[in-house]
C-alpha cells in the first residue's frame, strides 16, 4: 500500500475514534471537491476530471488548554496520474503556564517579516517586555511539492528572527532576519525592517524594506497611507520588487529584473452604493504599464471597467458580479466580463469573454455545497468549459 494510502487511512481512523475519547477536544472539516474541464481547440479536444479530498483537524487535551495539534493535508487524483499528497501544515503548539511563551513544532507557514513561507522545524515565541515580541525559527524548507518528505539538513536549513516592538503612539517596529542555506552556502540571506500604526483616528500608514545581504541589492520596499473622511477613502501605495522566483535557483544563472508600481485609489460610499477609481502605473527596465480601473458597488454585486495600455498591449473590459440571497441558506452567484485586448508581438485586436454561475447552499450547520460552472471562449479556445463541486463537513465537541 502507498504512503499516502496509508497517511489517509491513519487519519480517517483518527478521526472514527475520536468520540471514544472523551478527553480529547477536536474540531475540524473534510472538504471533497470534484474538478471537470473540457477544452476545445481547432487540432484538439481535453476531458478530464479531478478530485481532491482536504482535512483540516486541530486536536486539544481537555486538561491542557495550553496543548493542541494541527493540522491540513490534501489527498488528490488528476486525471490519470496517480495519486499525490500534499500537507500544508502539521504542528504541534504548546504555550507555557503563565508565562508569555510558546512552541511551535512541526510544518507550518511562517510569515513575519522577510520569514515568509512554509517551513519544517520549531518557531519559538515570547513576550519579555509588554511591548516587546520575539521569534525565532530554525529548521527546514519544505519541500516544493509539500509531501510528506523532510528534506535533509543539506538540502536547504533555515534560520530566522523577528522583534516587534510598541512605540508610542501607536507606532509598531519590525525588525526581521532570514537565511536558508545548501551544502554549506547560504543562497538566501534578507534582513528588514518596517514600520507601521496610525495617526489621529483616519490615517493609516506602513513601511518596509528589504535587503538582501547576498547580492548587496534592495529585495523590495513597500510604503502605503490610507485615509478616511466621513464618506471617502483614499489610499496610495508605492512598491519597488525584485522578483523572489527563480531568486534562489539551483544553479542561480537567471537575471530577474526589478519592477516599480505606484498604486493610487478613491472610493466613495453614498448610502448602500459605493463608487470607486484606481490607477496603477507599473514600471519595468525597457517598458511601462497604465491602468485604470472604475467600480461601481451595489448591494448585490459590483461592476467595473478596466482599461490598460503600455507592455502587453492595450486591453479594455468590462466585468460584472452578482451574489444574491435566495434565502438564509442557499446564495446564487453569477460573473461575466468581456475584452478587447492587443496582442504585443503582433497588435492584432481580439475579444475573450467569460461566463461563470454557481451556488452556495448550507442545508445544516455542519454541512456546506458549491457548485460553479464556467465556460470562456477566445481566439485560442472555441470552448472551455469549467466546472467545479466542493463538499464541506465540518465537526467538533
Amino acid at each position: 500500500m502507498k504512503r499516502h494510502f496509508m497517511c489517509t487511512a491513519l487519519f480517517v481512523v483518527l478521526i472514527l475514534s475520536i468520540p471514544l475519547f472523551s478527553q480529547v477536544k477536536y474540531s475540524g472539516s473534510l472538504r471533497s471537491s470534484f474538478y471537470a474541464f473540457e477544452t476545445l481547440t481547432d487540432t484538439s479536444e481535453i476531458q478530464q476530471l479531478n478530485y481532491y479530498q482536504g482535512l483540516q483537524l486541530r486536536l486539544a487535551p481537555e486538561n491542557h488548554s495550553n496543548l493542541y495539534l494541527s493540522t491540513y493535508l490534501r489527498v488528490a487524483k488528476r486525471g490519470d496520474k496517480d495519486w499525490e499528497e500534499k500537507v500544508f501544515n502539521l504542528y504541534a503548539d504548546w504555550k507555557a503556564p503563565n508565562k508569555p511563551l510558546s512552541l511551535r513544532l512541526g510544518r507550518q507557514f511562517v510569515y513575519s517579516g522577510v520569514i515568509n513561507g512554509t517551513l519544517d522545524g520549531v518557531l519559538v515565541s515570547g513576550t519579555p517586555h509588554k511591548n516587546l515580541n520575539v521569534k525565532l525559527f530554525g529548521g527546514l524548507a519544505a519541500p516544493l511539492a509539500r509531501d510528506f518528505d523532510v528534506l535533509k539538513w543539506d538540502e536547504g536549513n533555515v534560520l530566522g528572527a523577528y522583534a516587534s516592538y510598541r512605540l508610542p503612539w501607536e507606532f509598531k517596529l519590525d525588525l526581521s532576519y532570514f537565511q536558508k542555506s545548501r551544502d554549506k552556502e547560504t543562497v538566501w540571506q534578507l534582513v528588514g525592517a518596517g514600520l507601521s500604526g496610525k495617526f489621529r483616528e483616519n490615517i493609516y500608514y506602513q513601511a518596509q524594506l528589504d535587503h538582501n545581504l547576498n547580492t548587496e541589492e534592495i529585495q523590495g520596499m513597500r510604503y502605503r497611507l490610507n485615509y478616511f473622511y466621513q464618506k471617502w477613502s483614499l489610499s496610495a501605495e508605492y512598491n519597488s520588487q525584485r522578483p523572489r522566483v527563480y531568486e534562489d535557483s539551483y544553479f542561480r544563472i537567471f537575471k530577474l529584473d526589478a519592477y516599480n508600481q505606484f498604486r493610487g485609489g478613491v472610493t466613495y460610499n453614498l448610502n448602500r452604493y459605493q463608487l470607486g477609481v484606481q490607477y496603477l502605473f507599473t514600471a519595468m527596465e525597457y517598458d511601462e504599464t497604465n491602468q485604470v480601473i472604475l467600480t461601481a458597488g451595489i448591494p448585490w454585486g459590483i461592476i467595473g471597467l478596466v482599461h490598460q495600455d503600455g507592455f502587453g498591449g492595450k486591453n479594455t473590459g468590462l466585468y460584472g458580479e452578482l451574489r444574491y440571497d435566495v434565502f438564509k441558506q442557499l446564495t446564487v452567484r453569477a460573473y461575466s466580463s468581456h475584452y478587447n485586448y492587443e496582442r504585443q508581438t503582433t497588435v492584432i485586436s481580439e475579444d475573450a469573454t467569460s461566463v461563470s454561475g454557481g451556488l452556495d447552499y448550507r442545508p445544516f450547520k455542519s454541512l456546506s455545497l458549491q457548485a460553479d460552472v464556467q465556460q470562456s471562449i477566445n481566439s485560442v479556445y472555441e470552448d472551455n468549459i469549467r466546472g467545479l463541486f466542493r463538499l464541506n463537513y465540518f465537526f467538533s465537541n
